[in-house]
């Protein structure tokens, strides 16, 4: 099989003028710094502006890469230095990061790191070099540093951040960049509101104070910087995408008389979202999961875990009416961003059909709330699309979602499938597709695969690649893994014990070699934050001929040939080159 070869790997890279095109992107993003631009190896200390990482739940993984480092191998964390760190960035303690050198730094472990390995298979987007060499610079990030002085830094910074990020560039960049300021702003003093309410109820309950909420305090010191700085490269990210006609400003930004800007929507939201917070942070501190309330043959023994403590799991209308609030809040407002990216490798594959996807029939898996699934319709209205998830009481939001969706931004038209929208909904496990063989043109998945058991992986794999067919787009988004950004790595695996048990053999699953074993040719991968996204191809497989004798002749003079005995390139492969290219900055 032909696999494409990326331009790190080769020891090439893209240039605008003198300067390696994905460090001027660096630049760009993070010249809020006010550090020189030097060579690449600087770039790992100088260029970032935060040192954050996370991925939660089917989006599913609410606080990845924000839990705090070990203390020691017999005492988990507790709820308080877990929502600590994912408030502050996942800045660790300097004093216990000594003491966690894990198993992650072995030379075996690194050479099979799925990051590394990642290079190998995919061609790579320019965020994979951003993202990788991201970080906070120690006169930022020193917890020791007097408050007055950090505050003035992080205005500093902030400041600069406008002005290299092209916050002023025109009356569009300024909008996207207010409202997401404004609702990072918002969902920062929503978690702090969640973990104060969890302290006081620990004080009612008798807990010790310290085991639930977070120290207010030592927040401050460790400094906002982190979350900051993360959401504010992923919004750059983003809007280099919309600004370049990759996708769509966000729909709920644009839309006049959107629920968001009701008062009264708002603080139903938050109040929901306070209540679950502090169910969550006191059964997380105490250690113990609550059982959920369904049992039935009909979900599988992973499925019925109460992943991050939750309440009810996945089953119930509560659970499901929060999620987006409580995913959002602990991301500090960019996970609609990194969710976005999903639509960077499809706008590749749809650029030879119909701009508004009609004819194209899209399968995602593990929908949840649907939340992905409005951006989706927004930027193609007329494309089929499937909405598979186990959880009725997902499904049953994400109609509700799609359905809104539909009363803003397309009233009147008739776009088919349930209540007009062009939708469809299918209750099915991601292991068990209900679905004929080649029915759909793509298929996505996000933030399922690291709630999975190795073995049901496989599986998934192979029913997303039965249903696709010949010359389709699989994406994949989840969390990102060992080797995605090093300096992450020592502290990847511990949101296992955020109640998500298969998570450690996740950041070590080898997804390309995973994909390959079911079928697909792998095609694209990007960074985002705490996020990664990886795309496959299904290949046309034409009936093998043997060579012509013009081709042999042609082969034998040095020259190439149209026919081969390799697997045939698949529909599509060439826009991998175009959504790797280097934008200009």
């Amino acid at each position: 099989m032909a696999q494409a070869q990326c331009p790190r790997a080769s020891g090439k890279d893209e240039s605008i003028g003198n300067m390696p095109a994905s460090h001027m992107m660096l630049r760009g993003a993070c010249g809020l710094l006010r550090l020189p631009f030097h060579r690449p190896r600087t770039l790992s200390h100088a260029v970032g502006l935060v040192r954050r990482c996370s991925r939660t739940a089917h989006y599913r993984t609410a606080a990845v890469l924000q839990t705090a480092p070990a203390v020691a191998p017999t005492s988990a964390p507790s709820s308080s230095e877990v929502f600590e760190t994912a408030l502050s960035g996942g800045q660790p303690d300097p004093i216990l990061e000594t003491a966690n050198r894990d198993t992650y730094d072995g030379a075996e472990m690194v050479q099979n790191k799925p990051g590394l390995l990642d290079a190998q298979s995919f061609k790579l987007h320019w965020s994979v070099d951003f993202w990788r060499d991201f970080s906070v610079p120690p006169s930022i990030a020193d917890p020791n540093t007097p408050i007055p002085s950090r505050l003035q830094a992080i205005l500093q910074t902030l400041t600069e951040a406008a002005n290299s990020m092209g916050v002023f560039s025109s009356s569009q960049a300024a909008a996207y960049w207010g409202y997401h300021i404004t609702r990072s702003s918002f969902f920062a003093i929503q978690g702090i509101a969640g973990v104060l309410a969890a302290r006081a109820a620990s004080s009612v309950t008798g807990q010790q104070t310290n085991d639930v909420g977070i120290r207010m305090e030592s927040m401050i010191r460790a400094g906002l910087t982190g979350p900051i700085g993360e959401a504010l490269a992923m919004y750059y990210q983003d809007y280099k995408n919309i600004d370049e006609g990759v996708y769509k400003l966000p729909w709920d930004m644009t839309t006049r008389g959107h629920r968001q800007w009701s008062p009264f929507w708002v603080a139903r939201r938050s109040a929901q979202f306070v209540a679950e917070a502090t169910a969550t942070l006191g059964r997380r501190s105490q250690g113990k999961p609550e059982d959920v309330w369904l049992k039935s043959p009909m979900y599988p023994d992973y499925y019925l875990n109460t992943f991050h403590y939750q309440t009810d799991g996945w089953l119930s209308e509560r659970s499901a009416r929060v999620y987006e609030v409580s995913t959002e809040t602990l991301f500090l407002g960019r996970q609609d961003a990194m969710q976005r990216q999903t639509l960077v490798p499809l706008r590749a594959f749809m650029a030879g059909r119909g701009a508004d996807g009609a004819g194209t029939r899209l399968l995602e898996v593990a929908t949840g709330t649907g939340r992905f699934a409005t951006f989706l319709k927004d930027n193609y209205p007329r494309m089929d699309t499937t909405l598979a998830d186990l959880s009725p009481y997902y499904l049953q939001e994400a109609r509700r979602n799609m359905k809104y969706w539909a009363d803003m931004r397309a009233p009147g038209q008739v776009l088919g499938g349930a209540d007009g929208t062009g939708t469809s909904y299918l209750q099915a496990p991601a292991e068990a597709i209900s679905q004929p063989d080649n029915s759909y043109d793509v298929v996505t998945c996000i933030y399922l695969f690291h709630e999975l058991p190795p073995a049901i992986r496989r599986a998934a794999a192979a029913e997303m690649a039965r249903v696709l067919r010949p010359g389709g787009l699989l994406v994949l988004t989840d969390s990102i893994q060992l080797g995605d950004r090093p300096s992450l790595d020592k502290n990847l695996a511990r949101f296992e014990e955020f109640n998500e048990p298969y998570y450690r053999s996740y950041v070590s699953e080898d997804l390309g070699k995973l994909f390959k074993e079911a079928g697909l040719e792998c095609d694209t991968k990007l960074l985002a934050s705490s996020t990664k996204v990886l795309s496959f191809r299904k290949p046309l497989q034409p009936a093998k001929q043997a060579p012509q004798a013009g081709a042999i002749t042609q082969m034998q003079n040095g020259g190439s040939s149209s026919t081969s005995s390799s697997s045939p390139q698949t529909a599509g492969e060439e826009c991998a080159e175009e959504i790797c290219a280097v934008p200009a900055s």
